[in-house]
């Protein structure tokens, strides 16, 4: 599986020229309690379905991994802790320095941003050559 979300960017929104100006644009997109915080909150919680338990992500912090500032395409690795929350026991399983890859594109013509995770799950595994 693949997670995917699109954002309209803000109209103040300014095009990054390098992947400082970009880091600093994404910190700034995904503020705690804005509409893309949560797109990308289902999507990270989607992504770690398998892991049981009801999560909760804290300290979201973005990395840019490569910027094509020609085309505004590039790849991010978000660094988060997770917290999962097992309700019939109580138990509560604090996971850190947990990660994620996206790929983006922003498209000026729409000012959107289509952002795309690196696929989970159900991928083949060497269980499956028995």
């Amino acid at each position: 599986m693949q997670e995917q979300f699109d954002i309209t960017l803000p109209p103040q929104f300014v095009y990054p020229k390098d992947s400082a100006e970009l880091q600093l644009a994404m910190q700034t997109l995904f503020e705690p309690g804005t509409h893309p915080y949560h797109l990308l909150l289902e999507a990270l919680t989607e992504e770690n379905k398998d892991k049981f338990g009801s999560s909760k992500f804290e300290g979201l912090k973005f990395e840019v991994r490569n910027f094509d500032a020609a085309v505004l395409k590039g790849r991010l690795r978000i660094n988060y802790g997770l917290q999962l929350t097992f309700s019939c026991s109580g138990i509560v399983n604090n996971l850190n320095n947990q990660h994620s890859y996206w790929n983006f594109e922003i498209d000026k013509a729409t000012n959107t941003a289509h952002f795309t995770g690196d696929e989970y799950g159900e991928l083949r595994s060497t269980a499956d050559e028995f």
